[in-house]
């Protein structure tokens, strides 16, 4: 009879001293270490530089010119100043264009930031799953345990072959192999979980029951993100983006004059200086550069724009209504599951066991029993981790996310990634020369 320990009393207490996370805490740690960067700060900072860079007035042109530097020379001093004129709206176009600017900056911040909870939310979805396999996996493994001392009973009394005791060795060791590989991907996931928040802490768990486990919460969810409407915003900012730079194109577009104000200053040897004022407005003779192209271009762009939204508020809400339709069928095989073929199959490998034992049933009965109860009892663990996926993909569409950014193992590092390309990315709005 093989007997192998596989836990011992210290282990059990060090398990007893894990600390449960909830969902809720693991986003605040994480939004807290991620604000650490200030990324957002500087962001806001450059939208407010940029606005007050677009309410500069353009820079005033300074000439100086002279003619004839001989003492027995006639000579002439021009001095003179031209100022650029805003008749047209140019630097209020500007100003709306930075305003616009700032208002996307704040709104892709609120963005992020439900981004963020959502790749939070999976990766502790995943530590709570691997959690539950690892239990399962460790249940099958005990009741494995029981099957080879049943059956080295039955071959010490003579009554089954040495091969179905080794068959029943082959098959408890691999439950074993299965238990260090449960346990191998629960460390991976409970750090990886951890890093978002800059530690490697392996004392958290989720410890919650598979009822509790089920993403409940999920229409609730989507009907939020869905009343917010984050992305739909952003589309409609990118709207208003198009139509100003329409705005600030026409008004580059037009002819605006130019305010010359000097004074010529003559001198010759036989007559004294005179100083004459010079007072005059230049205007450009827009012939041949009317902006007409980039117009028609900022144009075509708010075309696109409006017809991409229309198609996109239909089919995003198609793929949500699907992903939910999904999950309430993934739920109702779930309970099936739960409350009714595990308990019945645990039954009924109890009793195969219990029969086995006494003579009444064959090797190949606790097998199969075993078996059965081994596979009911993954496709739980299975049906929980569709749910979790059909739950993450339909919160990330409705807020108009990509779900596999989300999924990603390096969900937050390309988000952050992204966040400081962007970051430095960011235009200077207005104060032309």
């Amino acid at each position: 009879m093989i007997a192998i320990v596989l836990f011992n009393p210290l282990t059990y207490l060090q398990a007893e001293q894990l600390q449960s996370l909830a969902l809720n805490e693991a986003v605040h740690r994480t939004e807290t270490y991620q604000a650490s960067q200030s990324v957002w700060q500087t962001q806001q900072q450059i939208s407010e530089a940029n606005i007050q860079q677009s309410r500069l007035w353009t820079n005033p042109n300074l000439s100086i010119q002279q003619s004839g530097f001989g003492s027995n020379q006639d000579q002439e001093l021009s001095i003179g100043i031209s100022q650029p004129l805003d008749v047209f709206g140019e630097r209020k176009a500007q100003q709306h264009l930075a305003q616009i600017a700032k208002s996307q900056i704040d709104l892709k911040q609120k963005i992020y930031q439900a981004q963020l909870q959502l790749a939070v939310k999976f990766l502790w979805s995943q530590l709570a799953i691997f959690e539950l396999e690892r239990d399962v996996v460790k249940e099958q493994l005990h009741v494995s345990q029981e099957n080879l001392n049943a059956i080295e009973k039955r071959y010490q009394a003579g009554s089954v072959a040495q091969v179905d005791v080794d068959r029943t060795k082959l098959s408890y060791s691999e439950n074993q192999r299965l238990y260090h590989q449960a346990d191998l991907q629960l460390q991976v996931a409970t750090q990886q979980l951890s890093n978002l928040w800059g530690q490697q802490d392996n004392s958290i768990k989720i410890a919650l029951s598979p009822s509790l486990l089920w993403p409940n919460s999920t229409p609730q969810q989507v009907q939020g993100y869905l009343a917010e409407n984050l992305y739909e915003k952003s589309r409609q900012l990118q709207l208003i983006e198009a139509k100003a730079n329409v705005d600030y194109l026409q008004a580059q577009a037009r002819p605006n004059p130019t305010l010359n104000v000097g004074v010529n200053r003559t001198k010759s040897p036989n007559v004294s200086t005179e100083n004459e004022w010079v007072l005059g407005v230049s205007f450009p003779l827009n012939l041949f550069n009317r902006q007409q192209y980039g117009v028609q271009i900022a144009e075509a762009k708010q075309d696109l724009l409006l017809k991409q939204q229309a198609f996109y508020v239909k089919q995003n809400a198609l793929q949500v209504g699907t992903l939910l339709t999904e999950l309430q069928g993934l739920e109702v095989q779930f309970k099936q599951v739960n409350q009714v073929q595990i308990p019945l199959a645990t039954q009924v490998q109890h009793k195969t066991l219990v029969g086995f034992s006494a003579g009444k049933f064959a090797v190949s009965d606790v097998q199969q029993a075993t078996l059965q109860l081994q596979d009911v009892r993954m496709r739980k663990v299975q049906l929980l981790k569709d749910a979790w996926q059909r739950a993450i993909e339909a919160e990330s569409l409705s807020l108009g996310i990509e779900p596999s950014v989300v999924m990603a193992k390096d969900a937050i590092a390309q988000m952050n990634q992204n966040l400081w390309m962007d970051t430095q990315a960011l235009p200077v709005i207005g104060g032309r020369n």
